[in-house]
Order: C-alpha cells, then structure tokens, then sequence
C-alpha cells in the first residue's frame, strides 16, 4: 500500500471544514440489538493509492466494500456504515469519527498491497498493539475465506508499532486511552496506523485488510476481476456473520468503551465475552477539564523558589493536528515552592519534665531545623505551705509524686485589708477623721478628713526583702500628711547550693538573694512516700518504689515454718541434737562395762 499525500485546495477545505462536527457529538447508543460494522474503503479522492494495477487502489477498496455492504446487509442482524461511497477524500479523523459517532462493534479499512517489486503476494491483516482492540481472531477468519475463495495467498496477521517522528516514539497510555510522543514510562508503544491508533482511541476494534498486491501480476488479475471481487466480498462477509453470530453472546459487566475526556463525554458498554459485541451503551459523565497534558518547557520549583510549566493538551493538540475543526492555546503556569522535604536525622527523646527535640534535615537543599518535643509535666503536691501575711510574703514548696523535684513558689503578700471603723465628716471649722481597722491583722490606722481641697506631694519609698516600703502624701495647702504601706517583695534566691530530699533523708538549700545579697540556707524535711496502690492490693512508694510496711501480706505459722531458711536452721540443730545424743550414749556404755556410776 502507499500513501500520497497532496495539498489540498481552499475549496475543498472550506467544504470540509462545513461537513466536519464543530463541537462533540454524543455517539448513538440506538443499536437495536445489531452488530454495527464501519467498512472504510481505503484512500479516495486525490489520493489514490498504489496504481500499480491495472485498476487504482481506491477503485478497488470502494468496489469491495460496496459489495460486501450489498451482501451483508442481507443479514438482518447487521447494519453497515461505510465512510465514503463516493470517490471522495477522508482525512484519518473522519473515516475514524464514523465508528465513534454509531457506535459501532468493528471498523474494516479495506486496502490492495503493492510493492516496487512483481513477487510479493498475498493478504494480510494488520491489527492494534492494544490487545484489547485486536481483533485477531475475526482477522485470521477473514484471511482464510479469502484465500479459499480465491487464488489469493493467505498472508500473516501483523501488528505494527510507531516509529516516531519529530517529537518522538507514540506510547499508549491505558488509563487515558490515548497516547503520548516521547514517554517511554507508558511501556507499550502505539500503532503505526492512524486508523487504527485512533479506532482504538474511541474504543472499537479496528484491522487494515491488504486484500492482495496490485504490483504482483496473478494478485492484480483477481482484485481487477467483478467476479472475483464479488467472491471477496461475500468470503468476508461470511466471516462476520461466523464470528458474531455463531454462539449466543455472553454479556459480562459494562466497562468503559473510551472515557470521557475535555472534548466528548465517554461511553461504557457491556461486551460479549466471546466476540466482544456491544450491548447497552451508556454515556458516561462529562469531564471538560480532564485534559491529557504534554510538557513543552518545565523549570522546576525548589524549595525556596517557583517553577514554571508549559503544556499543551495532547488530546485537542492530536486532534487539531489530524483536522479536527478544533483549536489549541499552550497553557502556562508558575509552580509555587515546594517547600522543604524533611527527614530526622537526629533524636533526643523528650522526658518527665524536660523537653526533646528533632534535628530534620531537609532532602533536597539540605537546610537543618530542630523540633521542639514537649516532655511530660510533673505532677505537683504541696508539701508544705507558709502563708503570706499583710507586710510579708509566704511561701509554698510542692514536690513532684513521680520524680521528687522540688518546688518552691513565692506567694505574694496581699497587703492590709482595711475597713472603715468610724468616720466622723468634716466641718466648715473643723477637720474630720476616718478610723480603718485590717480585717486580717487588726491594723489600725487613723485618716484625718480634711475639708482643704488637697493638693499632694507624693514621696515613696521602696519596699525591700523583708521591710514594707511606705508612700507619703503631703499636701502643699495644708499640711495634711497620709501614709500607705508597700509590701515587702521577699527574697528572690539564686540557688547556690541544693540537695532534693528524698522520701526518708532530709534535702538542703542554700542560696543567695538577687536583691539584697542575703544567703539563706535550710535544711529540708524528708518529704515521706507517697504510695500508690498496685494491682494486687500492695502499696508502693511511687518515686522510691519502697512497698509499704502496712499492706505486706503477713505470714502464717505454715507460711513461715516451710520458709526455707527456718527449715536450714531445724536441720541443723537436729542434726547437732543427734550427735550429741549418739556421744552420751557412747559413754554411757563405757562406764557402765566398767562398773562406774553416773552422778548427775
């Protein structure tokens, strides 16, 4: 077979351009029950094939396939399409477009061989890599009836694989059934042939049929005979018919026929298991945005930085490309930064009452950044309380039920409370008085009530450690003087030295006040256990682990007699007991063989 690409004038793209669909057409799922079969007879039109014969190759495609229209139409289970029954050129796309748009179960692109040399013959059927679009089976019956209908030499089914070209090798992408120049992760390649690569596409089955060599003498008198070409016909159409009516169908679960996709919604259909036949077809949902990107330019984005793409759909891009009256724009777009990609390549694990941390390391820049992990917080209990009074501040020391850590908090003096005892008002002639009295100490103290409209001079003076400090209102009119008490702050020590007590030894303290200097040391009281109840009813020391005294199973007299050391000491002693006893009898014996007495 060769292919002659020419150039097509403007009148016939503007008639092509009306006839072609400008927008998706839903296929027509009204099948009836019928097995659809798309014949295309090869070439048309401007191109006419090999005229290697003594007919050219698209007269000869368009008489088979109008005869085995004729004959197979006869079969009321069968409706046949064909792409052109005129001498009329198709581009791939639209001879393609026929088996989408009527759902059909098989597309035959009838085609006659040739050669630059006189002795090759024979058929021969070409079929999709894709093995669920094959058709190998119908394809080896179609060469059989041939070869016994006429003398025509029964050829080999062949599968044919792209061979690249400018932007590189086809590969089939399954999941999108479609597929991609130049990326070899998709494994298979896809077809050489455009009508059957995009047969495939659209979900049917597909096989170039080479009925003979036009360029080989014997081949040619046959294709160039009515009578022969009659008896091709009929030879394949009873290869159809054997195929997909000779077993009642075997429908399994519908599955995708070609899903949908940014230029048509999909359709999924229930297959014969036997000859893949169609039945209930449905559309699918509609996916406008499910486009197949191919990667024109690509900077990609570090962890600091963006990135930038430039795609294009493959899908509007292959389609425009096969004169699909559709248009392409390449997309851009910046890539925001990746961000850092950790991995921890260091661990200090947090514990009671002290923080761990992570070290990660990040993969890709190699930028480092620890990780706080919180540790477990103590568990309190005041152990002893000093409360504060109203000139000075108390104290609390708490101690940790898990670990024993001391704790030892400054509790902040309230100052006086003062309520109002007696008040007498002043008069035009004489001053007032207010008499206040600490509900908390019984500090008592006596404001003058003034009828001037003081106007006060303040001195303060600052509390220290242990002493309060005082404020002094003077007023500059009169003289009226008023005092108000600060609260001494208490000492705030840096430890200089600190043993932590422990359940049954006293701790001690020594330390040095931040403000005046002060050391101060104290011994600190063993805080005691703090038992917790186990399983078995036994208490245990929390921090310590001592098991309490009290709740120690107590030993019976049968207990403690087969303890094994009260048993060790028994043994003894008999043991010593019998020896003894063997020696006085020894001796008793002795002095009475001498006749001697005993005096005891």
């Amino acid at each position: 077979m060769r292919t002659v690409f020419r150039v097509l004038s403007f009148f016939f793209l503007s008639i092509l351009c009306a006839a072609c669909l400008s927008a998706p057409v839903s296929a027509d799922l009204a099948k009836d029950g019928k097995i659809v079969v798309v014949l295309d007879p090869g070439h048309g039109g401007i191109d006419g094939g090999t005229d290697a014969g003594a007919r050219t190759e698209k007269e000869n495609n368009l008489l088979i396939a109008k005869a085995l229209k004729q004959i197979l139409e006869k079969d009321d289970r069968f409706t046949v399409i064909m792409t052109r029954e005129t001498d009329e050129y198709l581009y791939f796309i639209e001879r393609t477009l026929v088996a989408k748009e009527n759902n059909a179960d098989v597309f035959l692109s009838l085609h006659c061989n040739s050669s630059t040399e006189s002795y090759p013959n024979g058929s021969t059927a070409y079929i999709s890599v894709v093995d669920r679009f094959a058709a190998t089976e119908l394809a080896g019956k179609i060469l059989d009836n041939i070869s016994a209908a006429v003398p025509i030499r029964r050829g080999k089914i062949e599968q044919r694989e792209d061979t690249g070209g400018q932007i590189g090798i086809y590969y089939w992408n399954e999941e999108r059934q479609w597929d991609m120049p130049g990326d070899s992760s998709l494994g298979v390649k896809s077809d050489y042939y455009s009508v059957i690569t995009f047969s495939s596409k659209f979900g049917v089955p597909s096989m170039i049929i080479e009925h003979g060599y036009c360029s080989n003498p014997s081949d040619d008198a046959v294709l160039s005979n009515d009578a022969s070409v009659w008896a091709i016909a009929d030879a394949e159409a009873r290869a159809l018919i054997d195929y997909y009516t000779g077993h009642e169908h075997v429908f399994g679960e519908p599955e995708t026929d070609y899903p949908s996709c940014c230029m048509w919604h999909g359709t999924a259909s229930a297959r014969c298991k036997i000859c893949g036949a169609k039945s209930g077809t449905t559309d699918l949902p509609a996916a406008p945005e499910n486009h197949y990107w191919r990667i024109l330019e690509y900077t990609a984005p570090t962890c600091y930085e963006e990135g930038y793409v430039k795609k294009i759909c493959q899908i509007e891009n292959n389609l425009m490309q096969q004169h699909y009256e559709n248009t392409v724009e390449p997309v851009e777009e910046i890539l925001p930064p990746a961000g850092h990609t950790f991995e921890v390549i260091d661990e200090t694990p947090a514990g009671h009452g002290q923080d761990g941390h992570y070290l990660k390391r990040c993969t890709a820049c190699g930028y480092e950044e620890e990780e706080n992990i919180p540790g477990t917080d103590h568990d309190y209990e005041v152990t002893e309380e000093i409360p504060p009074t109203c000139t000075a501040p108390g104290r609390r020391t708490s101690r940790c039920t898990i670990c024993g850590d001391l704790l030892t908090e400054t509790i902040p003096s309230p100052g006086h409370q003062y309520e109002v005892k007696k008040s007498v008002a002043a008069t035009a002639d004489e001053d007032g008085y207010e008499i206040r009295v600490c509900s908390v100490c019984g500090d008592e103290k006596t404001e003058i009530l003034s009828a001037c409209a003081h106007e006060f001079d303040v001195t303060e003076t600052a509390p220290t450690c242990e002493e309060p400090g005082k404020t002094v209102y003077v007023c500059r009119i009169c003289g009226y003087t008023r005092e108000e008490e600060i609260p001494a702050t208490g000492h705030d020590y840096d430890t200089q030295m600190s043993v932590n007590p422990t359940c049954t030894e006293e701790g001690f303290f020594r330390g040095k006040c931040k403000i005046c200097g002060e050391v101060f040391s104290d011994r600190i009281p063993a805080a005691g256990h703090h038992f917790v109840t186990a399983e078995d009813g036994r208490r245990f020391c929390s921090i310590c682990g001592t098991e309490d005294p009290e709740s120690a199973p107590r030993r019976t007299l049968g207990q403690t007699v087969k303890s094994p050391v009260v048993l060790a000491i028994t043994a003894v002693i008999l043991v010593q007991f019998a020896a003894v006893a063997v020696l006085l009898i020894r001796h008793y014996r002795a002095m009475k063989v001498h006749g001697a007495k005993f005096r005891y």
